[in-house]
Parts: C-alpha cells; sequence; structure tokens
C-alpha cells in the first residue's frame, strides 16, 4: 500500500506510531547494547534540618563501574564510619575529618580511605601516646559551607581535639554553584536544573538510556550557560573565581572560630585532583598556605608527595578522578609526617 492509500485509507496515523515507536525501541536498544549512556548515579541522599542532604543513616549502598566496585556503609549519622560516642572517652586524642568525597572514600574501601591509614598510622607509634579517635565526616559533593555547617550542629558535640579539613580544588567550583546546586529526590541526589525537568523528566532518566543522554546533556549546557563555571580560573589569582576563593576563606575562618571556642586546633590539607601537574596547580596550596599563616591555622600540602609518586599513574582513576588506594595511602603518609614532625598529634 502506497503512502497516499495510507492516507485515504486513515491508517496513517497508526502507520506513523508504529514507525515511531519501533525506531524508538530499536535507538534505545542500541543504546543499552552498546552501553552509551552514563550509568545511573548509586549515591543517594536525605533531608536534613542543617545540612543540603546527607547520606541515608544506617545505610548500605554499592557502586559498580568499569574502575572498581564498591561498598558503602554509613553509620546512624549517615557518616561513613564506625558508630562513635557522643562523650571522648578518657586518655583519647580525637580527631575530626572533614571534607568531600575524597574525604569520603569514593572508590576505595573504608579501611583504605586516608583517615582510616592515618588512624592506623597514628596508632602504631613506637612510646608513649594516646589512643587516636578518628571520625570520618567526608561527604560526597561537599565544599567548605555544608563542611562548616555539618562542624557547627554535629562536629563540635563531638569534642575532638583537632579538626582536618580536606581541600580539593573542585571546591572553588561548588561553592560558585552554591549550597542549592543540588538536592535529593527520591532518595537521589539531583541539580536544581535536573529538578526542574520535573516527574516525567526523572522517571525518563531513570528507565531510559536515550533520555539520559538526552537529558544529562541538556541539564549539564544548563549549568554551563547560566553559572559558567571556569575550571582553569581555579588556579589564577584574582581570576574569574576570585569571589568564591574569598567565600571559601570566610568558611574557613567561620570554622576557625568554631574550633577556638572548644580549644581544638585547624588544620587545611590540599589534595590535589588528578595531574598531570602544571606550576598553575600549585596556585591552591601556596594561597591556602598564605591564609593559614595569617590566620593562626596549620596547613598540610600533599602535592609534593603526589608528584615525587614513584607510581603516580596509580594514584588516581582515570574516569572517575578520585583516589585509589596508592594515592590514600600517599595523603595519609604526608598526613603522618607532618602531624606528627609539628607536634600536632600528642
Amino acid at each position: 500500500m502506497t503512502c497516499q492509500q495510507l492516507k485515504k485509507s486513515g491508517w496513517w496515523t497508526l502507520y506513523l506510531l508504529v514507525t515511531v515507536s519501533l525506531s524508538a525501541f530499536l535507538l534505545e536498544y542500541a543504546t543499552r547494547l552498546l552501553r552509551l549512556a552514563p550509568p545511573l548515579p548509586q549515591i543517594q541522599g536525605v533531608p536534613d534540618a542543617h545540612l543540603p542532604y546527607k547520606p541515608p543513616p544506617l545505610s548500605t549502598t554499592v557502586e559498580h563501574n568499569s574502575e572498581y566496585h564498591c561498598e558503602y556503609q554509613h553509620n546512624s549519622l549517615g557518616l561513613r564510619d564506625v558508630e562513635h560516642t557522643l562523650a571522648k572517652p578518657e586518655g583519647v586524642f580525637r580527631i575530626l575529618g572533614l571534607g568531600d568525597s575524597f574525604t569520603y572514600g569514593i572508590g576505595v574501601p573504608v579501611q583504605q580511605t586516608y583517615l582510616s591509614q592515618l588512624e592506623e598510622l597514628l596508632n602504631q607509634r613506637d612510646g608513649q601516646h594516646p589512643k587516636v579517635e578518628m571520625i570520618n565526616a567526608g561527604i560526597y559533593r561537599y565544599f567548605p559551607e555544608p563542611e562548616r555547617l555539618w562542624l557547627e550542629h554535629y562536629g563540635l558535640a563531638y569534642a575532638p581535639d583537632l579538626i582536618l579539613v580536606g581541600f580539593v580544588p573542585n571546591d572553588v567550583l561548588d561553592t560558585h554553584l552554591g549550597i542549592e546546586a543540588v538536592t535529593v529526590e527520591n532518595f537521589y541526589l539531583v541539580t536544581r536544573e535536573a529538578q526542574a525537568l520535573g516527574p516525567l523528566g526523572h522517571w525518563l532518566y531513570l528507565h531510559s538510556h536515550v533520555a539520559r543522554i538526552v537529558l544529562g546533556s541538556y541539564v549539564s549546557n544548563r549549568i554551563q550557560t547560566t553559572y559558567r563555571p571556569r575550571r582553569k580560573e581555579v588556579y589564577k589569582a584574582n581570576g574569574y573565581h576570585e569571589n568564591d576563593w574569598q567565600r571559601i576563606e570566610q568558611e574557613y575562618a567561620k570554622m576557625k572560630q568554631l574550633a577556638d571556642s572548644i580549644n581544638a586546633r585547624l588544620v587545611i590539607v590540599h589534595i590535589p585532583q588528578r595531574g598531570p601537574w602544571k606550576e598553575q596547580h600549585a596556585y591552591p596550596a601556596r594561597r591556602l598556605s598564605d591564609w593559614s599563616a595569617r590566620n593562626g591555622v596549620q596547613f598540610i600540602d600533599t602535592l609534593p608527595a603526589m608528584k615525587e609518586s614513584p607510581s603516580q599513574e596509580e594514584l588516581y582513576y582515570k574516569k572517575d578522578g578520585h583516589c585509589r588506594p596508592a594515592g590514600h595511602e600517599v595523603i595519609a603518609r604526608t598526613l603522618f609526617t607532618e602531624l606528627t614532625d609539628k607536634g600536632l598529634v600528642p
């Protein structure tokens, strides 16, 4: 039957519907077969009265991709950690670690996160030393503002003696996007741009690989055109992100005041993102070091140790970008040396 005959017979609409449906099915099938769509986000969150979100308390999630298979267990506060008593045990030196997904330990077993390795190194020292108790309050997609909020509303109650704050250059971009950039919808973390797609867009993203590609590209483009983050400008003095750098310093100043209120020491730790590293990548460390010196805060830079590592290729996942176990080990050993040499841990 020709197209003209179909139109005259009234079957044209049905013909179009079947053709479009079959084409969509074949496109979806090919996209799934070739694994063209990005994997679904497996990291979850729940609302909190004081925070933009937190990992679901007492939950276990599993993340699997081409580079790693990792399980994340959370305590009653939603931290990737064991339970800790609110009151500090007698004779214990307590360290609180704040940070983002690098501190949380995306992609590595909890025992291999740099905070867990640091705790083990400190407790294995020869001689008489108090037991060190580490609290890992690193939360994925956090940056200085929500880290400060966690310290203010939850961390102070644990009376830490030392507060380690992990800084990653991505913190500047997250500060630029703001604390409302990510929220929770049906236990998934979603950007405000993705949330604007509504329930239908959310359903399509979860269930269609083709839609995931299209919607993901649309959301990324919306973020880029609306907020115009510039990654290279993070490494420039008085550059495009200068205001964001100043906001970070303001948050660290608030953390210093909170730490002083409980007689705790504050330490800023610079953790570089995956190399290769050039001269400009040292700018965050120089800036944070200068700010720390002016404000009575200790600063530790892990970039030199990362650059000197004989196995740089093993420090970071190539696609994911987070530290592999070897990268966490370099960070932990750098912190161990600096903290003990400077007498910051008894």
